[in-house]
């Protein structure tokens, strides 16, 4: 093997080494996802539970901010951010959208519907926004 062979070979392969390091070290924050839906649960639950607003629609804006405060989650496992999400006394179930590999999680206390979408591909949640239950 020549000089330039091996510098090349050694340069590869600290590329990859690097490129490694770097998907390592953003690789998994799941317990610290999982921990922040706990909160959001809990924080969603109490609001949920206190708060009736009765279609005024500037009460909606409490709803929305609680959204605003705890997503995105990203680099997280589906499994476990789902399940915590499930905990919910206000849970109403997870739909599966399989064109865009997303788990659409919707809560409600039959006044006011919210949830979020956990993109599986991308390993991320995003608020689906809050709104009026319509009747």
């Amino acid at each position: 093997m020549c000089k330039k062979e091996k510098t090349k070979g050694l340069a590869a392969a600290a590329l990859l080494l690097s490129i490694g390091q770097i998907a390592a070290a953003r690789a998994d924050d799941t317990p610290a996802c999982v921990a922040k839906m706990s909160e959001y649960v809990a924080e969603l639950d109490q609001l949920l539970s206190t708060e009736i607003p009765r279609f005024q629609s500037d009460k909606i804006g409490t709803y929305r901010q609680l959204n605003r405060m705890h997503f995105p989650f990203t680099d997280c496992d589906g499994d476990p951010l789902l399940i915590e999400a499930s905990k919910s006394r206000f849970f109403r179930g997870i739909g599966y959208n399989p064109r865009s590999r997303g788990y659409i999680v919707d809560f409600s206390n039959g006044v006011v519907r919210l949830g979020f979408i956990y993109h599986a591909n991308e390993r991320r949640g995003e608020s689906n926004g809050a709104g009026w239950v319509d009747k």
